[in-house]
């Protein structure tokens, strides 16, 4: 994932600059929109404005808000080794190693630039859990607090809201409280739309398909076939729509178990274990495909 750490020192000379060009005073600015002291935090790069206000703050300068988010995203690629490095580590799972790491980087650094601080944060606290360092219940309060605590603009780059709420909802299913995890991937599944999706696009419906993976595994753990074979059906739409195949396979692997579980068309079954086994052996997922022949040879031989 490429990450650029969002440039508020930028953002906010810009604002200050057309605001005198225009020759408004901060309260001026801020008039039907926020505070006179909160436009002065923005302007000195103290804070990152929400989204409504940035747009409104836009449209009050006579700019456009693609030109501020574009300013967010200007320059700054200095971390982009480390969250690489980072990436790589939550990918295989490696959670020792990932708390080591974010303790290192803290230690190096101080205090870390706000996105990276999130995404830290976040890896770190998932980590902890999974090494038992803490337990489940302040996993789950510590990322709904990160949540809360990361502003708007931090949380969209690199579509770190939707990891955290998917963790969130995951975390749930694996407490068996259905209601709260599915909760949690409806809540990201529903939100679109709004001028905040500009900052991301393709990345963030990546990290959607995930969820609908996640929440039609929850639904048939729940015994809710029918819905599961839903999301599953629109997590297959999306990952060919988007020429993605990190889960396609899994995609078409619970399709199989949900047809078998309502007792449909053998033939229709067996083609789902197929083209499971077949993207799992094409992307090199062994345990996957060890587990297609263990479970269900009977439909593919």
């Amino acid at each position: 994932m490429r990450v650029v750490i969002l440039n508020k020192q930028q953002l906010g000379k810009e604002i200050a600059a057309l605001r005198k060009r225009k020759k408004f005073s901060q309260g001026q600015l801020a008039e039907g929109i926020c505070t006179q002291s909160a436009v002065s935090q923005i302007e000195k790069g103290l804070v990152y404005p929400k989204v409504d206000t940035l747009y409104y703050l836009a449209a009050k300068l006579d700019t456009s808000f693609s030109h501020f988010v574009n300013l967010l995203l200007e320059e700054n690629l200095s971390w982009e080794e480390e969250v690489q490095h980072l990436e790589n580590l939550i990918a295989e799972q490696k959670h020792k190693d990932i708390c080591s790491y974010v303790q290192k980087l803290r230690e190096k650094n101080g205090q870390l630039e706000d996105w990276i601080r999130s995404f830290t944060s976040w890896a770190f606290s998932l980590s902890q859990y999974y090494c038992g360092d803490i337990s489940l219940k302040r996993t789950i309060q510590e990322l709904k607090q990160l949540y809360r605590t990361s502003g708007s603009i931090v949380l969209k780059n690199g579509s770190l809201d939707v990891r955290i709420l998917n963790s969130i909802a995951f975390l749930y299913a694996m407490n068996k409280d259905y209601s709260q995890s599915l909760y949690y991937y409806d809540k990201i599944l529903k939100g679109g739309g709004s001028a905040e999706e500009k900052i991301s696009g393709h990345e963030r419906t990546i990290h959607q398909i995930r969820v609908m993976y996640n929440k039609a595994k929850t639904l048939y753990d729940m015994k809710e076939t029918i819905q599961s074979l839903q999301v599953i059906e629109e997590g297959i739409r999306l990952s060919l729509q988007n020429e993605n195949m990190s889960l396609l396979g899994q995609f078409f692997y619970y399709k199989g178990q949900c047809l078998e579980h309502l007792q449909m068309d053998p033939e229709e079954t067996a083609e789902c274990y197929k083209k499971a086994l077949f993207l799992f052996e094409l992307l090199n997922k062994k345990l996957y495909s060890r587990l297609v022949w263990e479970h269900k040879s009977r439909y593919i031989t």
